[in-house]
């Protein structure tokens, strides 16, 4: 099965590690494949890192970037941005080619915050949509991230999407360690 749990609310990675917990629960192995993130920001990866069956791999750097373009487009991002290196390109290819060369050792793949590569120009979608289509029979995928591409959607066995009806941002408040990372 291919899961995506996208939109623009929040809840898309927490979905993903609580259907991933859940698989664990049943016996599974599961592989956890960080996009765009690097490891031990979010308060779950101390928890996970101990889980047994759940492995945690990570191939973002720290810190937030979105590709030159845009941020010239919309200067007030600079004070959040960075503009991506080639290193960005690299580790995401790296991370999906990781998450592919192990597809058999593991019952569920995560790749959390894939489509947001994807969206950003990280990956090249229909690279991605090729090669999911070729270990599809091999193992089971959640992506996560907003913006998720149609060519995905309509790959996925399940698509869930968040909708942010009303956000803590809005009013200034900025995001709470152990409720939001």
């Amino acid at each position: 099965m291919i899961y995506v749990f996208t939109g623009n609310g929040k809840g898309k990675t927490t979905a993903a590690i609580g259907t991933g917990i859940r698989a664990v629960g049943a016996g599974w192995k599961v592989l956890m494949v960080k996009f765009m993130k690097e490891k031990g920001v979010s308060s779950e990866d101390s928890l996970l890192e101990h889980l047994e069956n759940f492995d945690l791999y990570a191939f973002g750097r720290k810190g937030f970037y979105l590709p030159k373009e845009k941020l010239e487009e919309n200067p007030e991002l600079k004070k959040y941005f960075k503009p991506f290196e080639e290193i960005d390109y690299k580790r995401a290819k790296e991370g999906f080619k990781f998450a592919l060369k192990n597809v058999k050792n593991y019952n569920l793949i995560i790749l959390d915050e894939i489509c947001v590569a994807m969206d950003l120009g990280l990956l090249d979608v229909q690279t991605v949509c090729k090669n999911l289509k070729k270990v599809a029979d091999e193992s089971n995928f959640i992506l996560t991230g907003r913006n998720c591409h149609r060519e995905i959607i309509e790959l996925a066995d399940l698509v869930t999407e968040m909708k942010e009806i009303k956000h803590p941002f809005e009013k200034g408040i900025t995001a709470q360690k152990g409720l939001d990372f």
